[in-house]
Parts: structure tokens; sequence; C-alpha cells
């Protein structure tokens, strides 16, 4: 014989946990996927997306999309950087790849705003009429990869890393690097070091 009060309570606890599954369940799903096409300068929305159950325009997904920097960035983009300051040179100090200031400040524009750069290239270089070269002295305090740091969202675009780390060198330094999306990419935007 069949109990029909534990049949019903059985068929009601089963009931509202198929009810709260697809409560959980449905608004992550009904958020549709877009991808992006990191490798052109624009975005390329594939799908149309689907927010809280009202549609999206690609471009207004476009707007919404966040922007993460990532620690491989991070590493990527401040070890290009110091490659770019560390040229090879021939025994003269003078800069095979390059021939002047301007050419050298082309290379890092890909990774960090000009004036940023600028900086470094009027520090660390002279430019002479046979040619560029490196002024010999030592690299600016740095990021260590294998350090930690803080990394502080200023706004949806503005990423800042504050490392603070102590070599021989220069004992106790704090380095401080603003990253910026812009041109659907992030470049260096600000470095200080104390």
């Amino acid at each position: 014989m069949i109990n029909h009060k534990g049949f019903r309570y059985t068929s009601f606890v089963l009931g509202m946990a198929i009810v709260l599954s697809v409560s959980i369940i449905m608004p992550s799903s009904a958020q549709q996927v877009y991808s992006t096409n990191t490798s052109s300068q624009s975005h390329q929305l594939s799908e149309v997306a689907w927010s809280n159950g009202v549609k999206e325009t690609p471009e207004s997904v476009k707007d919404n999309v966040q922007h993460d920097l990532s620690h491989e960035q991070i590493t990527s983009m401040t070890d290009q950087f110091m490659d770019n300051l560390l040229q090879e040179t021939d025994n003269r100090n003078k800069v095979i790849h390059y021939d002047t200031k301007s050419d050298l400040l082309g290379e890092f524009e890909k990774i960090a705003a000009k004036e940023v750069a600028s900086k470094y290239v009027q520090y660390y270089f002279d430019e002479q009429s046979d040619g560029l070269y490196i002024k010999p002295t030592e690299t600016p305090p740095w990021f260590q990869e294998q350090h930690d740091y803080d990394k502080i969202k200023k706004d949806d675009n503005t990423v800042e890393v504050v490392q603070t780390n102590q070599t021989d060198l220069y004992g106790t330094y704090t380095v401080t690097f603003e990253f910026t999306w812009e041109d659907n990419q992030w470049t260096i935007t600000s470095i200080d070091h104390n």
C-alpha cells in the first residue's frame, strides 16, 4: 500500500528542488556567450547577448565588456618594456637594430604611451649622426614577476599595479605602473619608482 503523505512530501521536496535549480541556472544561461577578436583592433561580437532577459545590441554589449588585466599581461608588458631598454649593441654601445630615438619610440609605443616611453628613451639613449647609442648605466628599479604586488582597479579602463621590492643596488623601492585599456588593448600609461 502506498503512503500518500510520504509520497506527497517527497513530490513537494522534489518539485521545490527542481524549481530552485532552474531559477539558479536560468539567469546564468540566459546570458549568451559572445567572442572578441583581440588580434584585430575592434571587438567583433558573434552573438547578441541577453542580460536579465533584455536583448542587447552588439554595440551595447561592447560597452559593457570588462577588461581584466592578467598577471601574464602585466609580466609580458613590463618585460617587453625592459627588453626595449636593453638594446643589443656593438662594442662601442651603438644600438644595432635602431638608428634613431624616434625609431625606438615606435617600438615602445606598441605597449606604452609615447609620453611614458619618451622619458626613458631620452635618459638611456643618445642619438648621434652615425646612429643611436645606449648610455652605460643601470636599469631602473623594475617589476619583479616572482614578487607579490597590489592590483588596484581605478575605473573600468584603468588598473594600477604597485609592487615593493628590495635589491642590493636600490635597497627597498616601490614601482607603480598604470595600465589603461585604450584602442582595444592594455597600454602602460604611467610608471613611477621611489
